[in-house]
C-alpha cells in the first residue's frame, strides 16, 4: 500500500475525525507563508505526526477489533475444544454401549434361538406323544360308535388317525413302549376295518331292502316303469343310490390305501357283498324277463332279445358299480353279472343239447360272434361289457361245440356212410336242348342254386362264393352235402378247428366219389365213372380254393411191428428173462425193441388233387384207346419186332400184311367219326366248362395225331407206294379238321 493511502478503518467514527482535523489544517496551511525552513519542517512535522496519528489510530482501531476477535476466537476454540473432548467422550460412551448393545443382541438371538429350539422339541416331542396318546381317544370313539353307529366321516377319520399312528410307530420301534402301542394299534385298527365293514354292509342290506319293499309295493309308479324299462327303473337304481348317499366318501378311503393287504381284503368283501345284494335285487327281474322272452320259442329271437337286455342291465350295472367304486377294475363286476347271465345260459343250453340241425347252430353261432361279440362288445361299450364278455363265450363255446359235434354226425351220416341212390348214380347227362331251357330258366347267369337250401347266417356269403361256378344240383349228393356244410361252418369255428373237420370232410367225401365211381363203373362203363369222378372232383377243388385253411393235419402213430420178433423168441425160448448181460430178454425189449414213434402229414386237400389227376390221365388214356386202340397195338408189336432183332421184313410178319393195316386205319377212321364224336359230347355235357374240356381234350388229340403220326412214318419206310396209296390214312391237315370239330 502506498504510503499516503489510509488503511482501512475498521474503528468507526474516531478515525475520521481525526482525518477531518488534519484536513482543516492542511486547508489553513495553504495560504500560510514560511519564513524558514525551521517553520517548514516544523509544519511538516505536526503534519506528518497528525498524519501518522491519523493512520496509526486506524490500525490500531484495526487491530483493538482484531485482539477482540482474537479473544472471541480463542473462546470458541476452547469451547470447540471442550465440544470435541465431549464428542470424544460421547463417541467412547457410543462404541462401549454399542458393545454393549451386540452382546445384550447376541444374548437376546442365542435366546430367542433356544428358545424357538426348545419349542420345536416341545412340539415334536407333543407330536410323538400324540400318536401315543391318541389310543386312548381314538379307543373312546370307537366305542362311542359301537354304541351308536356313526357318520361316513367318523370312519374315515378314525382310519386316517389310525393308519398315521401305526405308519409311526412300525417306523419308529426304538422308542419306549412302540412295540405294545403297535400291537394296541393293530388290534384298533383290526376292529375299525371290522366297523367300516358292518357300517358299510349295513348300509347296503338296508339299500336293498328299501329297494325290495319298493318292488313289492304293489304301485302304479313300479308297474308303469317295469312295463316301460324293464331294469332301468328309478327303483332300482335312483333309490338305492339315494339309500346310500355317505358311502362313497368311506368307499373312497379305502379304495386310496389299496396297497395294503388288508385294506385290499375289506375291498373284496364289500364288493363281494354288494354283488350278493345286486343280484339278490336283480335276479327275480332278470330271470322273469328272459323267461318272458322264451315264450317266442326261437333261440335265435330268444338269444337276440336275451343278450339285447342283459347288454342294458350290465350297462346300468357299470354306471351304478363306478359311483360306489370309481377306482376298482370293472371285471369286478362279474359278481354281478355273471349270475345273471347265467339265468340266460341254463335257458338256452337245454336247447343246444336238443339241436342237431347244422344251419341252425350255425345261425346261433353268427348271432353270438358277429352280431353280440363283434357288433355290441367294442369301441366305449367294451369296457363297460366287459364283466359280460366271459358268459357270453361260454354260450358261444357251447355252440360251437355242439356244432363240431353235429357236423362230425352230418360228416357220417351224410358224406362218408352216404348210401347212393339209384338216381344218383344215373348219370344220362340231359340233351342239349333241356340244358340250354335249364339255363334260361335260371337267369343265363351261369350261377348256380343248392339243392339242400340257404345256408346258415353266417355261411351265406361263403355259399355264395362257394356256388358261383358250379351247379351243385349237378353234382353228387355227398360233393353237395359237403361244400353246404363246409360254406356254413366257415367263419362259425376257429379255424385250426374247422382245418380239422374240413380235413376229415375232404377225405371221406373223396372216399364216397371213388365208390361212387365204381358203382357207375359195373353199371355204366369205366368212362362214364370217371367222367363222374373227374366232374364231382373237379368241383370240390375248385370251391375248396375258396376257403383260407389248412386241409392237412399232423399224426403220430407208435410202431409195434418190429417187437413181434422179440416177442416171439422170448415165447420159443430163444431169450432168456433171467440171463445176465446184454442178452436178457426185457433188456433188448426196452433197448432196441422198443415202440418206435412214426410221424406223417395227412393232407386231404393233395390227396383230392392226386385222385383228380390219376382220373384225368385215366380218362385221356381211355378215350385214345377206344379211338386208336388198334394202331397203338400196332406200334406195340411193330416196336417188339425190332425189339427182336428180326431181319424178316415187316410186311411180311402176319400183324402187318397190307391187307391187316388198311383193317387197322379203317377201324380207326370209324372210331374218329363216330365213339370219339359220342364221347366227347359226353364229356361236353358231362362238364360244363369248355375250360376244363379242352384241357382234357388237348392230350387226347395230341395222343390220337401222335398215333397217327408213327404210322405214316411206319408206312413211309416200311411198306411201298401202293401200300401207302391202299391205306386210307388221313392227311394231318384233315385229321386236325376232324379234332378241332370236335373241340
Amino acid at each position: 500500500r502506498h504510503r499516503g493511502e489510509p488503511a482501512p478503518s475498521q474503528g468507526g467514527g474516531d478515525g475520521n475525525e481525526a482525518s477531518a482535523s488534519l484536513e482543516r489544517k492542511v486547508s489553513a496551511s495553504e495560504n500560510q507563508v514560511f519564513t524558514s525552513s525551521e517553520e517548514f519542517y516544523k509544519w511538516f512535522a505536526e503534519v506528518e505526526a497528525m498524519y501518522l496519528s491519523v493512520s496509526e489510530s486506524k490500525f490500531l482501531e484495526y487491530a483493538e477489533d482484531l485482539k477482540g476477535h482474537s479473544v472471541s476466537l480463542e473462546a470458541i476454540i476452547g469451547q470447540c475444544d471442550d465440544a470435541l473432548a465431549q464428542y470424544d467422550n460421547l463417541k467412547l460412551q457410543q462404541l462401549n454401549v454399542r458393545s454393549k448393545t451386540q452382546s445384550v443382541q447376541a444374548q437376546c438371538e442365542r435366546l430367542s434361538r433356544e428358545r424357538e429350539q426348545l419349542e420345536e422339541f416341545a412340539n415334536a416331542v407333543k407330536s410323538k406323544l400324540e400318536f401315543f396318546d391318541e389310543l386312548k381317544r381314538i379307543g373312546d370313539q370307537m366305542g362311542a360308535q359301537q354304541h351308536h353307529q356313526g357318520s361316513a366321516e367318523d370312519y374315515v377319520d378314525s382310519l386316517g388317525k389310525i393308519d398315521d399312528c401305526v405308519a409311526y410307530l412300525s417306523s419308529n420301534t426304538q422308542y419306549l413302549d412302540a412295540g405294545s402301542y403297535l400291537a394296541k394299534y393293530r388290534v384298533l385298527q383290526n376292529k375299525a376295518l371290522a366297523s367300516v365293514k358292518q357300517f358299510v354292509c349295513s348300509s347296503f342290506a338296508r339299500a336293498t331292502e328299501e329297494v325290495q319293499a319298493a318292488q313289492s309295493k304293489p304301485s302304479a309308479e313300479n308297474e308303469s316303469s317295469s312295463s316301460a324299462t324293464g331294469i332301468e327303473t328309478a327303483l332300482l337304481y335312483v333309490k338305492f343310490k339315494a339309500a346310500v348317499p355317505d358311502l362313497r366318501r368311506v368307499i373312497g378311503a379305502i379304495q386310496g390305501r389299496l396297497n395294503r393287504q388288508d385294506y385290499s381284503r375289506l375291498m373284496h368283501d364289500l364288493q363281494g357283498f354288494y354283488g350278493e345284494r345286486r343280484v339278490e335285487i336283480l335276479s327275480e327281474a332278470v330271470e322273469e324277463h328272459l323267461v318272458g322272452y322264451q315264450s317266442s320259442n326261437e333261440l335265435p329271437m330268444l338269444l337276440r332279445l336275451g343278450c339285447a337286455y342283459l347288454i342294458q342291465v350290465t350297462q346300468m350295472e357299470y354306471q351304478l358299480f363306478r359311483y360306489f367304486f370309481p377306482q376298482s377294475d370293472p371285471q369286478v363286476l362279474q359278481v354281478v353279472v355273471t349270475p345273471l347271465c347265467t339265468i340266460l345260459y341254463e335257458i338256452v343250453r337245454p336247447y343246444f343239447i336238443a339241436m342237431y340241425d347244422v344251419s341252425g347252430l350255425c345261425a346261433i353261432v353268427s348271432i353270438l360272434k358277429c352280431e353280440i361279440l363283434e357288433g355290441q362288445f367294442r369301441g366305449e361299450r367294451a369296457e363297460q361289457l366287459q364283466a359280460m364278455r366271459p358268459v357270453v363265450e361260454e354260450i358261444l363255446a357251447d355252440a360251437q361245440e355242439r356244432l363240431v359235434y353235429s357236423m362230425q354226425h352230418y360228416i357220417r351220416d351224410e358224406i362218408a356212410y352216404y348210401a347212393p341212390t339209384a338216381e344218383d348214380l344215373c348219370l344220362e347227362p340231359p340233351p342239349p336242348e333241356e340244358k340250354k331251357e335249364e339255363e334260361e330258366k335260371k337267369g343265363g347267369d351261369g350261377k348256380a342254386t343248392t339243392s339242400s337250401g340257404a345256408a346258415g347266417e353266417n355261411g351265406g356269403a361263403e355259399q355264395g362264393k362257394a356256388t358261383g361256378s358250379a351247379d351243385l344240383a349237378n353234382l353228387y349228393p355227398a360233393v353237395q352235402n359237403t361244400l353246404v356244410c363246409l360254406s356254413k361252418t366257415y367263419g362259425c369255428l376257429e379255424l385250426e378247428t374247422f382245418g380239422g373237420l374240413a380235413q376229415e370232410c375232404v377225405q371221406y367225401c373223396t372216399e364216397a366219389c371213388i365208390v361212387a365211381s365204381q358203382e357207375i363203373a359195373k353199371s355204366a362203363g369205366l368212362l362214364d365213372s370217371q367222367l363222374f369222378l373227374i366232374k364231382n372232383l373237379l368241383a370240390l377243388r375248385e370251391q375248396l380254393s375258396l376257403f383260407n385253411v389248412d386241409f392237412g393235419s399232423d399224426e403220430t402213430e407208435l410202431d409195434f411191428s418190429h417187437m413181434r420178433d422179440h416177442m416171439r423168441r422170448i415165447l420159443r425160448g430163444e431169450s432168456s428173462l433171467f440171463a445176465l448181460g446184454s442178452s436178457n430178454a426185457v433188456f433188448q425189449l426196452l433197448g432196441s425193441a422198443r415202440p418206435r414213434v412214426s410221424r406223417m402229414r395227412l393232407d386231404s386237400k393233395k390227396e383230392l388233387e392226386k385222385r383228380l389227376k390219376t382220373s384225368c390221365e385215366s380218362y385221356i388214356m381211355g378215350v385214345t384207346k377206344l379211338t386208336v386202340e388198334p394202331m397203338l397195338s400196332f406200334i406195340t408189336k411193330v416196336t417188339a419186332t425190332r425189339v427182336a432183332s428180326t431181319k424178316k421184313p415187316l410186311k411180311d410178319h402176319a400183324f402187318a400184311t397190307p391187307s391187316k393195316l388198311v383193317e387197322i386205319v379203317s377201324g380207326v377212321n370209324a372210331s374218329l367219326e363216330g365213339p370219339l364224336q359220342e364221347t366227347i359230347g359226353r364229356m361236353g355235357r358231362y362238364l360244363d366248362s369248355p375250360t376244363t374240356n379242352a384241357v382234357l381234350f388237348k392230350p387226347i388229340k395230341s395222343n390220337i395225331a401222335e398215333a397217327h403220326g408213327q404210322i405214316a412214318r411206319l408206312l413211309e419206310t416200311e411198306y411201298d407206294q401202293e401200300t401207302i396209296e391202299m391205306v386210307p390214312l388221313m392227311p394231318p391237315p384233315k385229321l386236325m379238321a376232324i379234332l378241332d370239330g370236335l373241340a
